[in-house]
């Protein structure tokens, strides 16, 4: 019965063009991976790594970094990513979506709110199914939804709670959303959370910065860095396995969240540490951003997204918004009923694009 069951589901995607496969390394200009500066080939990054691989590194940490899976490297890499970050401190995770499942399940507390953009990553999703806080999403980027949804859930017992220092608002958003590339309006949306939580000690901002590390900001340092904004996040997440083209997560917060974590994040608790390898590699890559390598690689990559985006004009519908003080981001949706077919021409062109298919 249960075979049958899967066996229909899959078949009612094949029927409608959305069923996924793995897919073979491509060949040809990227057009679609999260590799945008190109670290994770690159000749230099090999050769950081490798110097570091002379230094006999286990290929695996062994265990949860409660139990046997820590090391120095991983505090020392902690520690070097919360000074390039302009954080208190960092907290590794094996990946973004971890640490997103982490925060979102944990940190807000019973009683307490959760307004997150209608757009936010699966991750965040799948964190706030786990949490105990009440969950409401307010429309794409728009101050005006935020605002009307701030004083709806706050206009009864919950914002009496809130006033009185009893129960806290969160605010869940992405710096660079990774389906639409647009940015997000982070002062903006601040503004507004403040407008209706005043006590800095109840409102807590949370920025995924997964799809804006090494696009923005000096040395690759995020959105949020990028628009002197790093002292509105409570929690910012950053990911190495996009445009530091290796692997893992960390969040950057305080220290009171990071020993709060290192408690309650299930993922990070029950989980195998990042190897040392890994942790290497982001070791090396910093090298490169602290060198202004990722900085070159970051203003060409803007180059060439404001280049295509003019050639595609108005053709493929709204391009995606951005602050008028950056570049754009190097995400453009391309919408269309026939992207499995427009993928596969593309690819037989030269170009490695791929059909982003609906979760549904």
């Amino acid at each position: 019965m249960l075979d049958k069951q899967l066996a229909a589901a899959l078949a009612s995607r094949e029927a409608r063009g959305t069923r996924r496969r793995l897919i073979s390394p491509p060949q040809g200009i990227d057009f679609s991976s999260n590799d945008y500066l190109g670290v994770a080939h690159s000749k230099e990054a090999q050769h950081r790594v490798s110097e570091r691989l002379g230094h006999g590194l286990a290929i695996g940490s062994t265990g949860s970094r409660l139990l046997d899976g820590d090391s120095f490297l991983h505090k020392r890499v902690e520690q070097r990513i919360a000074r390039h970050f302009g954080a208190e401190c960092a907290l590794l995770f094996n990946s973004g979506f971890d640490a997103n499942v982490s925060m979102l399940a944990t940190l807000p507390q019973p009683g307490d709110l959760v307004v997150y953009d209608a757009l936010v990553h699966a991750s965040m999703h799948d964190g706030m199914r786990g949490s105990r806080a009440r969950c409401v999403p307010f429309a794409h980027n728009s101050t005006e939804s935020l605002d009307k949804v701030l004083a709806d859930e706050l206009a009864g017992a919950r914002g009496d709670a809130v006033r009185a220092g009893r129960a806290n608002v969160f605010l869940a958003i992405e710096g660079v959303y990774s389906m639409d590339g647009d940015v997000a309006p982070v002062r903006e949306l601040h503004s507004v959370l403040a407008k209706h939580v005043p006590t800095a000690g109840s409102r807590a901002m949370l920025v995924d910065e997964a799809h804006s590390v090494g696009v923005y900001g000096k040395g690759g340092t995020g959105l949020c860095a990028a628009l002197g904004a790093c002292d509105l996040a409570y929690v910012r997440l950053v990911t190495f396995g996009k445009a530091f083209g290796c692997a893992g997560a960390a969040v950057l917060c305080t220290p009171l969240v990071r020993d709060y974590l290192l408690n309650y994040a299930r993922p990070l608790v029950y989980s195998t540490a990042l190897a040392p390898l890994s942790v290497a590699a982001i070791d090396a890559v910093l090298d490169m951003a602290e060198s202004g390598e990722l900085d070159r690689r970051a203003a060409q990559v803007h180059r060439r997204t404001v280049r295509l985006r003019a050639s595609l004009g108005d053709r493929w519908g709204t391009l995606p918004q951005t602050p008028h003080e950056l570049p754009p981001a190097p995400i453009i949706p391309l919408l269309t009923p026939h992207a499995v077919d427009l993928a596969a021409h593309l690819q037989q062109s030269g170009c490695i694009a791929r059909a982003a298919l609906s979760a549904h």
